[in-house]
């Protein structure tokens, strides 16, 4: 039973850890086309004037728009559709990048939680 204890923790361990790796941060540029010829990330986030956020896969300017694809859960799957944002409307653009201090942080923590069900499965008489 404790075999199966320690491997369940082992695997709270590495998702909660691959959650805390990537973060979103907003990038400061003049426009949104350098930073998409500059980067040509996967995926931007889109914040606009009037408060929501828009995700985009696959990021270009063509235009007046910032032109992606949008993936949404529907019943049990996902479905993908086109979506644009006309640059005026774009007021931040954030880019998702590797987060060095939450998941160094968040490993630690993870570490101090582990240490007690590891010393058990390890010797049953200090538990």
């Amino acid at each position: 039973m404790t075999r199966y204890r320690l491997r369940a923790a082992l695997l709270l361990f590495l998702v909660l850890n691959l959650t805390a790796c990537f973060t979103w941060q907003g990038v400061a540029t003049a426009t949104p086309i350098e930073l998409i010829e500059a980067t040509q990330p996967h995926r931007v986030r889109v914040l606009k004037p009037d408060g929501t956020q828009v995700e985009l896969e696959n990021p270009s300017v063509e235009g007046d728009q910032l032109v992606g694809t949008r993936t949404r859960g529907s019943g049990g799957g996902f479905v993908t559709s086109d979506a644009s944002v006309t640059l005026e409307d774009v007021l931040q653009i954030e880019i998702r990048n590797f987060s060095l201090g939450r998941t160094a942080g968040l490993s630690a923590l993870v570490l101090i939680l582990l240490l007690p069900t590891i010393a058990c499965s390890a010797d049953q008489a200090s538990c």
